[in-house]
């Protein structure tokens, strides 16, 4: 039965790409069948986002252990107070993250970089908003440079599966939410302008099209993360290349679906 299911879903995934035709089977099914394939769509989505984010992560992960090792000639962590580099000031990243662990307030330079160091809290800023991180309320054992290193370089496979596990779950509701939303807009957009041209859709009919509208999108979008990943490639539109296809998918199968009514109505006036 496992095998069975696997091959539908792969059947409604090529053909939701490649025949248009198929749009005005998939208009007419149950809405429950329809959100089970977004289910597996989105599953097979964020996969593929949550392993070229623990890839990401790995990455991230060698180069700061690269950097501690290179940039930082000494660090020191006790009882809540953080020391780097003999207290002085540094900038790394482009102004991205500034170490001074000379300063117990950092509200002088908590906006002048992403992510600011001090002596007893560190400062991300978000947006508008600045996260405040009290090291003190989290790390409790004594630690140095050589320790964190050591970390670095020992991380264990359990700590990988954990962390590839919350990734996952993490993802899963991200792109959940993110995914209905865009399907509900693209569904939306289909269902007003079916309504110019042929009002005998109903939003379920444009709904469960709008489904299936997303399949190259999703599929581009795998790709595209995987490249990001691995090369470093970035896309500047990318997210309005996502939507538009979907568009163009939705709005493609309504005119078929509606020419293909208006000869079937011909034939039979005939």
């Amino acid at each position: 039965m496992k095998k069975s299911k696997k091959q539908i879903f792969i059947v409604d995934f090529i053909k939701s790409i490649n025949k248009f035709d198929y749009y005005k089977q998939i208009a007419n099914k149950k809405i429950s069948e329809n959100i089970k394939y977004f289910f597996k769509l989105v599953i097979l989505y964020s996969i593929i986002l949550a392993v070229c984010t623990v890839i990401n992560i790995n990455n991230g992960i060698k180069e700061f252990k690269n950097l501690i090792d290179e940039e930082i000639t000494s660090l020191n962590y006790s009882s809540g107070i953080l020391s780097i580099n003999n207290d002085e000031n540094k900038t790394l990243f482009n102004k991205y993250v500034i170490i001074d662990t000379s300063k117990e307030n950092l509200e002088e330079l908590e906006n002048k970089a992403q992510i600011v160091i001090g002596k007893e809290y560190c400062t991300v800023k978000l947006d508008n908003n600045i996260l405040k991180i009290k090291y003190n309320d989290y790390f409790y054992a004594d630690i140095n440079k050589e320790d964190i290193i050591n970390i670095l370089s020992n991380l264990s496979i359990k700590f990988y599966i954990i962390m590839s596990v919350i990734v996952l779950i993490w993802i899963f509701i991200l792109m959940t939410i993110s995914t209905i939303t865009d399907v509900l807009v693209i569904a939306t957009i289909g269902y007003i302008i079916s309504k110019i041209i042929n009002k005998q859709f109903t939003f379920t009919n444009i709904f469960n099209i709008a489904i299936h509208a997303i399949t190259l999108s999703v599929l581009l979008g795998g790709i595209y993360y995987i490249i990001n990943s691995l090369t470093g490639f970035y896309m500047k539109y990318f997210s309005i290349m996502y939507t538009s296809i979907a568009i163009i998918y939705m709005m493609t199968s309504i005119l078929l679906i509606t020419s293909d009514n208006n000869e079937n109505n011909n034939i039979q006036d005939d």
